[in-house]
This record gives C-alpha cells, sequence and structure tokens, in this order.
C-alpha cells in the first residue's frame, strides 16, 4: 500500500505483562498463604467479582457510545450484532460437533465445559488489551463495539442453550 508503521513491540508487551499476567501470578502465590483464612471467612468473591465486572462492561459502553467520534450508524450496529450472534453460534455449535464425534474421547460434561468454555471471550481481559494495544488511537470506541456486543451475546446464549445442553447431556449419560 506504499504506507508503514512502527509497532512498539517492547511497550506492548511490558504492559500486558504488567496488567495481565503480574496480577495472575501474584494472585496465586498470594492464594497459597492466605487459602486457609478465605476458607474460614468466606468472603463474597462471587458478588464482588460480579459488580467488578458489571462495572467494567458499564464503564467500557460508556466511554464507548459517549465518544462523539464513534459514527456508528444504527444498521451498522446491527449488522456487527447480527455477525457477532452468528459468529458466537457457530463456533459453539463446531465445538459441539467436534467434541462429540464417534472417536472423541470426551464425556457429556467435557463436552458442555468445550462448548461454553471455548468460545469464552471476556470484556475484563478483553478491553485492557485494546487500551494498550491501540493506546491514543482516536477510533478506540469503534474498535471495542465487537466485544461489547460479543460478551452479553455469549451470556444470553448460553443462558438460552443450558435447558436444550442439560437434556442432551442428562440423555447421553444415561
Amino acid at each position: 500500500l506504499g504506507s508503514s508503521s512502527s509497532v512498539p513491540f517492547t511497550s506492548i508487551f511490558s504492559q500486558l505483562f504488567m496488567t495481565v499476567v503480574v496480577p495472575l501470578i501474584i494472585g496465586q502465590i498470594v492464594r497459597r498463604y492466605i487459602k486457609d483464612w478465605l476458607e474460614r471467612k468466606k468472603p463474597p468473591f462471587g458478588a464482588i467479582s460480579s459488580c467488578v465486572l458489571l462495572m467494567i462492561i458499564y464503564t467500557t459502553f460508556c466511554d464507548t457510545f459517549a465518544n462523539p467520534n464513534i459514527d456508528l450508524d444504527k444498521f451498522s450496529l446491527i449488522i456487527v450484532v447480527f455477525i457477532i450472534f452468528s459468529v458466537q453460534m457457530s463456533f459453539m455449535f463446531l465445538t459441539f460437533l467436534f467434541s462429540t464425534r464417534n472417536n472423541s474421547t470426551f464425556t457429556p460434561a467435557d463436552t458442555v465445559a468445550i462448548v461454553f468454555c471455548s468460545t469464552h471471550k471476556s470484556l475484563t481481559l478483553g478491553i485492557p488489551m485494546l487500551k494498550i494495544v491501540f493506546a491514543g488511537y482516536e477510533h478506540l470506541s469503534l474498535i471495542s463495539v465487537p466485544l461489547l456486543i460479543y460478551h452479553p451475546a455469549q451470556i444470553l446464549l448460553g443462558s438460552l442453550l443450558v435447558p436444550t445442553i442439560k437434556s442432551w447431556m442428562v440423555s447421553r449419560q444415561k
């Protein structure tokens, strides 16, 4: 195309390492030392985690759609929603097909875990990665729209598929 650009790989990888890997390592180390205390006290980490995730989603939605440069018309947004739902359903269907093949050694419970876990993408990791990789990019809000749609889509589709997959799993285990 006749144009070139430089990408600060060292900066990006160091920021990703500090944002993703270091907290994970610290959490695993701290967990070892306070595991007994946590089991006795049983803090409400599930509720805290849900609240933090909700705040991340809310602030990301606000940042994205409050940006005057987003320039996203309704038709384009509907097309993106349709594409993302189609991609999510396709991934779930393909993982189901591959994990239930005749020569597969997966149990029905394994298949359910594969279908739901292999297609899971989270805003809690995706948005910080986008902000690091595309730091200073004026259309960051536009880039984050697919992830903002994908995360709720996987929750919605997963909850809609639970009864069907549960009945399939129960019938297979008999």
